[in-house]
């Protein structure tokens, strides 16, 4: 892997466009928080306390994406980042929306149907016999 498709893939990370289907944003979301853990506990260890401070900023950045692509993929603005700022049913009512309901069926304002893509239904395929 060069040096640029490894940028790409790492910027893909943080790209806040598109959408992302629920198993995808739950396996990005383990991955994400298990690199997170893995590094900050070698830096408490190994660096310093507070030289952990320096990985939550590209976390949050991280999560920030991730939770406006799967809202995008149910036609919702990142706007809704904002509702646990509402005491106590705030946090629960992002949860149940980036966990528990379900995408948008075909194509919406952000994106294309991740789950059709590289499907084209109106393609047949032709055998002729031998």
């Amino acid at each position: 892997m060069g040096r640029s498709s490894m940028a790409q893939g790492l910027l893909h990370w943080t790209r806040w466009r598109g959408r992302l289907r629920r198993r995808d944003f739950l396996l990005r979301l383990v991955i994400a928080t298990a690199v997170f853990t893995v590094l900050f506990v070698f830096l408490d260890r190994v660096v310093s306390e507070s030289s952990t401070l320096l990985l939550y900023p590209p976390y949050f950045t991280v999560l920030a994406s991730l939770f406006a692509r799967r809202l995008h993929d149910q036609a919702r603005s990142a706007w809704w980042l904002l509702v646990p700022i509402i005491p106590v049913l705030g946090p629960l009512i992002l949860a149940w929306r980036l966990l528990i309901t379900p995408s948008t069926h075909g194509a919406n304002q952000y994106g294309d149907d991740p789950r059709l893509r590289g499907y084209d239904y109106l393609q047949v395929a032709i055998h002729e016999p031998a």
